[in-house]
């Protein structure tokens, strides 16, 4: 049993989500302050498993799975968590000020791994903010819903040097036909991606989309099982938070070997099928 489970997970069990993930994010910054803590945290957890790196919108990420935002919203802690065995770490939501404060500690300890930036209001400054310290940006239609306040963000980023990826958040409740119409302005007006919050929503975008535009699935998490399932359904990367908060450290890396152990078999399938066939 680790120190996670000894320390934390008898407070994390009996609050909700949000108080437990405070709870859990000052043991990460407490743990993490342990000497040679980054490098240790790293080696055990290791992110680059062989077998699971993919690119998607253009970024090369280690393995499929990343820590959605909720956790650390202010950046105050994405390099050590993304030691834990994430491929990128999604900071936020926030608006402006959050992205001020996000900037300062950016600026102070340069991100290590793949950076996504959640913006939840104040879309057009908090964008144009962030823009030069994160390497993707997730738009939350969640307060805001529709296209209205897009507009304004893709003329930015053609105006920037760098081109930086824009996904796309949805509600947690929107309808198949709001889905449709976000999924058809994405299409035509060079989104990057859409975030989903649900596996209906990921068959339904994989589905309609027919793969023409990545998906980051953001279910809640909390099995390997269920982030396998996600990804078989259409999703490109997936999100935990929840997991994590509730199981420790310890979730990110079952995830990535029985994702790996499931690539494996999907290999050697095939061979062993034909081998039978032969003997």
């Amino acid at each position: 049993m680790g120190l996670y489970s000894l320390v934390v997970k008898p407070f994390v069990r009996k609050n909700d989500i949000e108080k437990a993930s405070k709870i859990a994010l000052r043991y990460f910054e407490i743990i993490e302050k342990v000497p040679l803590g980054r490098t240790l945290s790293r080696w055990i957890h290791n992110n680059r498993p062989v077998g699971l790196q993919r690119e998607v919108f253009g970024l090369p990420f280690y393995n499929p799975v990343g820590l959605g935002a909720g956790l650390d919203i202010h950046g105050e802690l994405y390099n050590d968590l993304n030691n834990l065995g994430f491929s990128f770490v999604e900071i936020g939501p926030m608006g402006a000020e959050g992205v001020r404060r996000a900037v300062r500690h950016i600026q102070e300890d340069p991100q290590n791994d793949i950076l996504g930036c959640c913006i939840d209001r104040d879309f057009l400054t908090a964008f144009t903010l962030a823009y030069d310290f994160c390497d993707f940006f997730v738009i939350d239609l969640s307060e805001q819903p529709g296209t209205d306040i897009l507009d304004a963000l893709m003329d930015t980023r053609m105006a920037e040097d760098a081109y930086k990826p824009v996904v796309l958040k949805l509600p947690k409740e929107i309808s198949p036909t709001e889905i449709a119409e976000i999924l058809d302005y994405s299409l035509m007006n060079g989104i990057d991606g859409i975030e989903a919050r649900s596996i209906e929503q990921v068959r339904q975008i994989a589905s309609e989309g027919g793969g023409r535009i990545p998906i980051i699935a953001n279910c809640h998490i909390e099995s390997p099982a269920q982030a396998a399932e996600a990804l078989e359904a259409g999703a490109s990367l997936v999100e935990v938070r929840n997991g994590l908060v509730r199981q420790g450290p310890k979730f990110v890396g079952d995830i990535l070997k029985y994702l790996l152990s499931r690539t494996k078999n999907e290999r050697t399938g095939p061979k062993s099928n034909r081998n039978a066939a032969e003997s």
